[in-house]
């Protein structure tokens, strides 16, 4: 670019719980490599998230303004645009993420929006900013959508081929430990300094709840190298001490792991890491290697209680899988997290039931369930569709937010299903004996849930993170 240009990049404040944005944070680099000077906003950690933007837009008057979104923030990222309009009405208004990648035309219906990202954004804001500078037309930039003549524009988009050239995030832009740690639940080890990496990219499985709108179907796994460097620059610049390993699947390509493996070897590299797995990839012999290496959970993405069910989603696993897959991770040294999901369509009650006496019968350490719901652009979106589950013409997705949830579900009412959600997470996250409190407290705790339902309220629930917090302050081990 010729002239330096300001680029104010903004994570939503939807969610009470901080994640790092790393989304954006890959975004701000590569628009730093080509000269761009960018700050990152996340409203999550603002008070008054409206006057924090507003200062924001007033100090930098940035060229540009992105927006990145999940599924859960429809309203938000509209609300954000409405802002940034109303302090710098000429500026451009990209709106980035898996959100915009499912409801790119609902989202370029509100007149505050000009541009909506496909897929991966590192080329894309390279683009912009080209076109900015006058050095391109919108036209020209693959991966966007955008208004013309009163019509939406599409232009020809594909995944990154070459992951190794997306540069390391920015993480000079952002203090990495005022976000949430849940190192304690899943390494097992209170107080660890834990970040992020993205080690690879895309799913080659076709489960019919999961989005592949940004990172597509085909898997490409970074350079183990390339992973090592930005380990050891988290080591040694943030004195980081665990690595959570953020990817849909990090065992797809064995050689590739074992690859991986010998690098930290050779470099000596001695941190605590975690990753995600499938049931169907569980290998004893490789889980050994990594647990050597210093892996300390597996990651599954159990889902449900019932062979029907995992067939219903297109799984590719059984229930038996399930079981002799925790049995070997667990064999190997290894934590298992795995959660769990019901809310299926036309699930019933009793195969709700069915996955929570499952979840509570297995043997992984730390459990968590959710209600499932039908994302935009996934196969169980049309199939609810398709069955009238979901009205187009409504404002669906505000049933997509975290306290709320479209039922797909067979003669279970939204109450119920809410109730069985909540019940659900408070008895297999809160009170499994992993979680290192007294056997009989969880016991106690599991049967009064299981009695008179979850408790509710987020001063409750913080109160519980602040005497988990405690806990490890004060190193307790309970057995």
């Amino acid at each position: 670019m010729d002239n330096k240009k300001d680029l104010l990049l903004i994570k939503t404040h939807h969610t009470r719980l901080k994640w790092l944005p790393m989304g954006l944070m890959y975004i701000a680099q590569a628009a730093e490599n080509i000269g761009a000077k960018v700050r990152i906003i996340d409203l999550s950690l603002e008070h008054n998230h409206k006057k924090a933007l507003t200062s924001a837009l007033r100090e930098n008057r940035p060229c540009l303004a992105g927006i990145g979104g999940m599924y859960t923030e429809f309203e938000e990222v509209k609300e954000i645009a409405a802002i940034i309009k109303e302090v710098m009405p000429k500026i451009p208004v990209v709106a980035g993420g898996p959100l915009t990648a499912a409801l790119a035309k609902e989202c370029l219906a509100d007149n505050n929006i000009d541009i909506v990202s496909l897929r991966e954004g590192e080329s894309t804001i390279q683009n912009l900013l080209r076109y900015i500078d006058g050095k391109i037309e919108l036209s020209e930039i693959k991966g966007i959508v955008f208004r013309k003549n009163e019509e939406l524009f599409f232009t020809e988009t594909r995944p990154i081929e070459d992951i190794n050239a997306i540069p390391i995030p920015a993480w000079h832009l952002i203090d990495p430990y005022v976000y949430t740690s849940t190192n304690d639940n899943w390494f097992g080890i209170s107080q660890l300094k834990m970040l992020n990496v993205v080690p690879a990219r895309g799913c080659p499985y076709s489960c019919i709840f999961c989005d592949k709108n940004v990172f597509g179907q085909k898997w490409r796994g970074r350079n183990p190298k390339n992973i090592a460097d930005e380990m050891i620059m988290l080591r040694d610049k943030y004195g980081t001490e665990a690595i959570m390993f953020l990817d849909d699947i990090f065992d797809v390509d064995k050689k590739w792991v074992s690859n991986f493996i010998e690098e930290m070897q050779l470099r000596n590299i001695q941190m605590r890491w975690g990753c995600s797995s499938r049931i169907n990839h569980a290998d004893y012999e490789l889980y050994k290697k990594m647990r050597n290496a210093g892996c300390c959970y597996i990651f599954y993405g159990i889902e449900f209680g019932s062979d029907e069910m995992l067939k219903k989603t297109n799984k590719q696993v059984t229930l038996a899988q399930v079981d002799k897959a925790v049995e070997i991770a667990k064999k190997a040294g290894l934590r298992v997290i795995g959660a769990y999901m019901f809310g299926m369509l036309d699930e019933t009650e009793e195969q709700i039931k069915q996955t929570i006496k499952s979840a509570l019968n297995s043997k992984v350490d730390v459990g968590g369930a959710s209600v499932l719901t039908p994302i935009a652009g996934t196969a169980l979106f049309d199939m609810a569709l398709k069955s009238g589950k979901i009205n187009p013409d409504n404002e669906w997705w505000k049933a997509t937010r975290a306290n709320a949830h479209i039922n797909l579900t067979k003669n279970v009412s939204n109450k119920k299903l809410a109730y069985l959600a909540s019940k659900a997470y408070w008895m297999l996250f809160w009170t499994r004996p992993s979680r290192k409190l007294p056997r009989w407290f969880c016991n106690l705790m599991q049967h009064f849930f299981y009695i008179f339902g979850p408790i509710s309220g987020d001063k409750f629930i913080n109160f519980i993170f602040w005497l988990d917090s405690l806990r490890r302050k004060l190193h307790l081990r309970l057995p």
